[in-house]
């Protein structure tokens, strides 16, 4: 049996939405935004400071700046730089000011992305690019557009020398956190926590530490945290913070709620987005200490407390995961929910559809945009809900939610907000597994379409494309399924980039594309996408029976060693031992010693159990296969494949020829499993063993056991029939035969192999009846005429017939026509294509031609023999020297000197010279 498969690889992160409860990654998350680098205060030049301290609206955009009012300080800066009593050398300043304003301002919740590109223009101003300070900004306005590759690139062309290169250092960790490359960010904060600057020192400790503590490194973090100078208010309320963190991570949940409990009721010098951490923390410690029905109150608690909390998103995933599924509609929660919706109750005299349907959602839109972001939640995470049963109305229903979360705001005067759109793109992706839950696959690839053209994130879009590749492969339109990872692979998103070129690697193998393969392989950088390729190719090879692929799986193993899939080659390997041509049994067996104890669990032992039998089957070691079968259904008492592994077993013993013993075994499959698929396979070969035992008693069971299949019409029927027919022949019941054989003479109604066997079955009954009558041979004859007339008749089937033909005319003593039939073959050239050889068809051509010859010589025609001999020998058969040597022979025997080969030169045994003597007659 083969288990080579080149599956497509799904990601384990691309969870249902709702479901995927997000770690407190609170100062990760935290906009990453420079806290030093701005150009105000003392880092201007002092004559730049005493000009801007007199200029009003600069103070007052430096105020609205230090109260958060971005947007504000954008319009006081804009006002500054129209200032004409502004000198020349103030402005690049001032304008860096404005960039802060407009980058820190397009970062917010209510943000323009167009801020963060104005910024980026002012940036490349010479006068601008040249301040200290410029690359942070141009790193902040190119990560606030999400293209944190680029401001990567921006940063780390800065040399160390930079005089702002302890903040240069800390912007880039915080890019490369947001690009999850966590493990190059603590190089850099690690460094960081070094500094003398204890601001600086002091942010890369914490952001270190945050990071051990999400990698589950809680000592290190611990660690970290020590380092930490707890002077400054703000910082030592963030280590408090951490540490409520740590205890929460290392399992002692009932301290951690009080020490987030203690944050709640005093939170001096707690910023609002730490303060609503440490109640989702809370909320995380509840559920850690058993207190479900707690937590859900203090997310509820929240979510009505601070609808405008950055953190709210956090608050309704962690909810959607606590609530139970089927939540009932007057649940308390879900009654939360519609009011979070802001859904406005109808008067109770107005009439409309009731129900569970999605009718019955009021198709008005919400009166009030106020809280709109937690009206988009509510929206999308009672659809969530609804979704996750089983009741196709509610999925209707939550189909209906979330196109009404997609057209919330197509009346509001007010631009939507960045979640929303975030939402909205997501909402797209629910709808396509709703379309798939409902075995809607087409619907489901039509929205993933929509979603890749309106996605609010370049993530969002590839993942549309990712699983629309995944869904068109599914249906097997492959070159369409390419084109889709093909797009999905150029993702700035790690994961999905990888999962997205090993499936197109995948899907071009599937498509026989290796032009395509190889392009994507060598445009893969990434170590590990490249070993994914490879081994991808080395199994689809086997799995197309190429001899290359078993030696590439053999080259993968030994390349890497502990691979997370060395199992799954080894497998693979040994698999593509024993079902590739020339097979390699002692390869097979050694990849099984490795993996066998390795992969316990049933599913795993059976694969090896198939792979091991098949290896024993080819070194016709019958008794090892049948102990391999044994072994398993004795470790395996309960498993589902134990009768197909019974069957395996009893045709070890059946090959064996110990058909008692097999017959036991077929017979208790059939008895303990008469409902299994394999039933009537066991009857079948019982019937096989029962006419093979060799009693009289036995072959008579067998014709019953044999009839009960043919009634059964089981796709067995026509070759049981074929068996009963042999064993009624064999006690010469030839009436009962011809009866059994009848059915199957129809080639309209057989398949051509079954009925030229059932024809020669028929013929040979005919034949052995022709002593008793001479019509019974014609009747043989007619036969095996209409057989050779069949179109497409195989070299084998049509030199075999010829000979029993042959046989046939001899019973009847028609020499000449049984003479022409064994000749037509030889005559014909009847052999094997070269390079094609097979046994079955020289065995009848040899059979027919030194038929043919044997009659000759046995009427004395000498030469006629000589020449046929010679004819037989020009094939070049495996019997061709058997023919030639008899050709010589006859030709030597009986004075046919012209068609005498020169026989090999035997040395001379006195002299040893080769050399013929000269004739004495010469």
């Amino acid at each position: 049996m083969k288990i080579i498969r080149t599956n497509p690889v799904n990601l384990p992160f691309f969870q249902h939405n709702g479901c995927v409860l997000h770690r407190l990654t609170i100062l990760i998350l935290i906009l990453t935004l420079p806290t030093i680098a701005a150009p105000r205060g003392s880092g201007l030049p002092g004559s730049v400071a005493k000009e801007l301290g007199k200029a009003p609206a600069y103070q007052e955009g430096v105020q609205a700046m230090e109260d958060q009012l971005h947007d504000i300080a954008v319009t006081k800066f804009r006002a500054a730089l129209e200032d004409k009593k502004i000198s020349s050398a103030s402005k690049p300043y001032l304008t860096l000011a404005l960039i802060e304003a407009l980058v820190r301002s397009s970062a917010s919740p209510h943000g323009d992305l167009k801020q963060a590109e104005e910024a980026l223009k002012l940036i490349e101003e010479k006068t601008i690019k040249d301040l200290n300070s410029a690359p942070i900004w141009k790193a902040e306005a190119l990560a606030s557009l999400g293209r944190y590759q680029d401001a990567d690139k921006s940063l780390s062309e800065i040399p160390p020398t930079h005089p702002l290169s302890g903040e240069i250092l800390l912007a880039r960790a915080r890019i490369l956190l947001a690009l999850d490359r966590s493990n190059e960010a603590l190089g850099i904060l690690v460094k960081l926590g070094q500094s003398k600057a204890s601001k600086i020192s002091n942010e890369a400790n914490l952001l270190a530490a945050e990071i051990h503590i999400d990698q589950s490194r809680y000592d290190t973090a611990q660690k970290m945290l020590e380092k930490i100078d707890g002077q400054d208010a703000e910082t030592a309320r963030l280590k408090e913070y951490l540490g409520a963190r740590i205890t929460l991570a290392e399992g002692n949940s009932a301290e951690a709620t009080n020490r987030f409990q203690s944050l709640i009721t005093a939170p001096d010098n707690l910023t609002e987005r730490i303060f609503h951490a440490c109640i989702l923390g809370k909320a995380d410690a509840q559920v850690a200490n058993k207190q479900s029905e707690a937590a859900i109150a203090t997310l509820e608690q929240f979510i009505s407390d601070y609808p405008e909390s950055s953190a709210i998103q956090e608050a309704f995933i962690r909810l959607s995961a606590l609530l139970p599924e089927n939540l009932a509609d007057d649940a308390p929660s879900m009654v939360k929910l519609r009011q979070w919706s802001s859904e406005t109750p109808l008067p109770e005299d107005v009439l409309y559809i009731g129900g569970d349907s999605n009718a019955a959602i009021h198709p008005l839109m919400p009166s009030s945009n106020e809280h709109a972001d937690r009206v988009s939640l509510a929206l999308y995470h009672r659809a969530l809900l609804l979704a996750r049963t089983k009741d196709q109305d509610k999925h209707d229903q939550a189909m209906a939610l979330l196109r009404r979360l997609r057209s919330q705001h197509s009346d509001s005067p007010k631009p939507p907000s960045e979640l929303y759109f975030k939402l909205a793109s997501a909402s797209l992706l629910d709808t396509a597994y709703l379309h798939l839950k409902q075995n809607h696959p087409e619907q489901a690839t039509y929205t993933l379409s929509v979603m890749e053209k309106v996605a609010f994130s370049p993530r969002l879009k590839d993942q549309a494309s990712y699983i629309r590749g995944l869904l068109l492969a599914r249906e097997g339109k492959l070159d369409i399924a390419l084109e889709a990872f093909n797009y999905a692979r150029e993702s700035t998103s790690e994961d999905i980039a990888h999962a997205a070129k090993v499936n197109a690697g995948i899907v071009a193998l599937k498509a026989t594309n290796l032009i395509a393969f190889e392009k994507i392989l060598q445009s893969s950088a990434q170590a590990n996408v490249r070993t994914a390729l490879l081994l991808e190719r080395a199994l689809w090879k086997c799995s197309q029976e190429d001899a290359t692929g078993r030696s590439e799986l053999e080259s993968f193993i030994v390349t890497h060693p502990n691979h997370p899939r060395e199992n799954e080659a080894r497998l693979a390997l040994a698999a593509a031992s024993v079902n590739i041509s020339p097979p390699d049994v002692m390869l097979a067996t050694a990849q099984l010693e490795i993996i066998s104890p390795r992969l316990s669990d049933a599913a795993s032992q059976l694969t090896i159990t198939r792979i091991l039998i098949r290896a024993e089957e080819l070194s016709l070691n019958w008794t090892a296969a049948a102990a391999a079968a044994e072994r398993f259904i004795t470790t395996f008492k309960d498993d589902p494949n134990i009768p197909s592994l019974q069957l395996r077993r009893g045709e070890a013993y059946y090959h064996n020829e110990d058909y008692n013993k097999a017959r036991l075994i077929f017979n208790d499959i059939t008895t303990k499993y008469p409902d299994s698929p394999f039933s009537p396979y066991a009857s079948f070969f019982a019937a096989m063993s029962a006419r093979l035992g060799g009693t009289a008693q036995a072959r008579e069971e067998c014709i019953t056991m044999f009839q009960k299949i043919i009634d059964s019409n089981h796709e067995l029927s026509a070759e049981s029939r074929i068996q009963q027919s042999r064993v009624l022949i064999d006690l010469r019941r030839y009436t009962e035969a011809e009866t059994s054989l009848k059915p199957l003479l129809d080639p309209k109604k057989t398949p051509a192999p079954l009925c030229r066997a059932a024809g020669v079955l028929m013929a040979d009954c005919l034949h052995r009846q022709g002593a008793a009558d001479s019509a019974k041979y014609e009747e043989a004859i007619k036969i095996y005429n209409e057989l050779l007339a069949a179109e497409n008749l195989p070299l084998a089937w049509e030199n075999r017939l010829h000979f029993l033909r042959g046989q046939t005319y001899e019973s009847m003593s028609k020499v000449s026509d049984a003479f022409g039939s064994y000749y037509d073959v030889v005559i014909r050239g009847n052999i094997p294509t070269a390079g094609k050889a097979n046994k079955e068809e020289w065995l009848w051509f040899y059979r027919c031609g030194f038929k043919a010859l044997a009659m000759l010589e046995s009427d004395k025609r000498w030469e006629a023999a000589v020449k046929l001999a010679r004819r037989i020998a020009s094939f070049n058969g495996p019997r061709a020297e058997e023919a030639a040597k008899r050709a010589n022979s006859l030709a030597k025997k009986h004075m046919i000197w012209e068609d005498v080969d020169p026989e090999p030169i035997e040395p001379d045994p006195i002299t040893g010279n080769k050399d013929k003597a000269a004739p004495a007659s010469e």
